[in-house]
């Protein structure tokens, strides 16, 4: 058997959608790969013995990459259950920590910030009501 042939008929009797119907009927992990092992034996015999030192180092970089994807897809998981549970804290704490707050009139502000501002507006109209007064008479 060439060694094409072999990854063919690996990579055609490895299928995903396969693996997670058997996963999500019960079966264990290590049954599905000692299945699979077993059922295309001859295939896999073909592959390892054209396999060199370099593959075999780039296979192992292949494993570390799953097993980060792995982790990262765990942590994601988890991040999303601890992120809804963190936010009900938040918003629970809000409730509790914010007083109602009190609307209160600072007249002092009030006149520091306005005065001036009502003054001349109030001159203006004094102005403007002599002045029509004048035209008038």
């Amino acid at each position: 058997m060439k060694i094409t042939e072999a990854l063919k008929s690996l990579e055609s009797s490895w299928s995903r959608e396969e693996i997670l119907l058997k996963i999500k009927n019960g079966e264990n992990s290590e049954k599905i790969i000692n299945d699979f092992c077993s059922s295309k034996r001859q295939e896999i015999e073909t592959l390892t013995n054209f396999i060199n030192p370099d593959d075999k180092v780039l296979l192992s970089e292949i494993e570390d990459l799953s097993n980060i994807e792995s982790k990262l897809i765990n942590k994601i998981k988890n991040y999303s259950l601890n992120k809804v549970d963190s936010s009900k804290k938040e918003i629970i704490q809000k409730k509790i920590s914010q007083p109602e707050k009190k609307i209160s009139f600072d007249l002092g502000a009030f006149m520091t910030k306005w005065s001036n501002k009502f003054v001349f507006i109030f001159l203006l109209a004094i102005s403007a009501i002599a002045l029509t007064k004048q035209a008038w008479a």
